[in-house]
């Protein structure tokens, strides 16, 4: 059988002491037993989801199911809401829709790793739903003494080791490639050869005429081609080389990964077989696992969590949304 492979972004999450009273139970701090707490969060069948609006300061709430939990992890769909204009009998109606995307939360004892999958329920955007989750746990951890940070897992990598490590371990099809430069008359020193500057110049030159200030160099792939980025290639390693050593812009566009641009940082992303959400569902275990506790997804987050071990963990500030709780990071 077949299945379709999901996008996954993957955070971490801390739960963290706050500044507020804390909780006690039999004289012992509820912090201490915070993952015990925070799990209990997924007993329900749904989760109280919500986002204060920016503009009225009215909670917007989002539909949510938890679809199963073992042995420490949560399978759980989370909604967006969107209206939708219907025209019948030419009269306009507007209609709720409730588009879906997975979110994994692995709460096993100090792992503390989130899955969130990229799906047009969100606009491709899981920062979405991770200030959704943050800013709803946070509601309920708050009074027991302690609140969530859920950052984003990032490293830095050289352009080639990012592009190379695409195209191979992640076997990614490249569809364009855009290099943006100044004109060189305008902007200096530039460090490149001689030969560069002036390949360089002859490109601006093309748009000098109509004076512009920068101009960009294109190239797209066919329909289902990839374009092929290799560094002993010499022509293409000195326009790179160019573009990096003067903070050119190029922007490579992958087809699962999305555009990235030389100097950003890689964000974690991995696909997760649908499959192994249906079988984490069912309770169907791994080939050969007697006991029935292992399941292809856990192994799969197993797996993630290695390969990310070196990964640092931040998280984006959303302007206009300032929260006590967060910490400057």
């Amino acid at each position: 059988m077949i299945y379709i492979s999901l996008n996954h972004f993957i955070y971490k999450y801390e739960l963290v002491k706050t500044n507020t009273k804390e909780l006690f139970q039999e004289n012992k701090s509820v912090y201490d037993n915070a993952q015990v707490y925070f799990g209990n969060l997924f007993n329900a069948n749904q989760l109280n989801l919500y986002q204060v609006s920016n503009k009225d300061g009215l909670p917007q709430c989002f539909p949510n199911s938890i679809l199963k939990t073992r042995n420490g992890v949560t399978l759980m769909r989370v909604c967006n809401v969107k209206h939708v204009t219907l025209w019948q009998d030419y009269h306009e109606n507007k209609e709720e829709s409730n588009p879906y995307c997975f979110v994994i939360i692995d709460n096993r004892f100090g792992i503390g790793q989130i899955a969130i999958e990229r799906s047009g329920a969100f606009d491709s955007n899981t920062d979405k739903v991770r200030d959704i989750l943050q800013e709803s746990f946070h509601a309920v951890l708050a009074p027991l003494g302690f609140s969530i940070e859920i950052r984003a897992k990032v490293r830095t990598r050289d352009f080639w080791e990012a592009i190379e490590e695409q195209m191979t371990q992640k076997n990614e099809r490249i569809q364009k490639v855009v290099f943006e430069f100044p004109n060189p008359d305008k902007v200096g020193p530039v460090d490149a050869s001689p030969v560069m500057t002036d390949r360089l110049r002859f490109l601006a030159s093309l748009a000098s005429a109509t004076g512009a200030a920068r101009s960009s160099f294109k190239v797209d792939a066919d329909k289902e081609g990839t374009l092929t980025l290799d560094r002993t290639k010499e022509d293409l390693a000195q326009m790179v080389a160019l573009c990096c050593n003067n903070g050119y812009h190029i922007s490579v566009h992958f087809e699962q990964f999305g555009v990235y641009r030389n100097g950003d940082v890689i964000r974690a992303l991995y696909n997760i077989d649908k499959g192994l959400l249906d079988d984490f569902i069912n309770g169907q275990s791994v080939l050969g696992d007697r006991e029935g506790t292992c399941f292809g997804l856990i192994n799969k987050l197993d797996y993630i969590r290695e390969q990310t071990k070196e990964y640092e963990n931040i998280t984006p500030v959303k302007e206009g949304r300032k929260r006590k709780y967060r910490r400057a990071v």
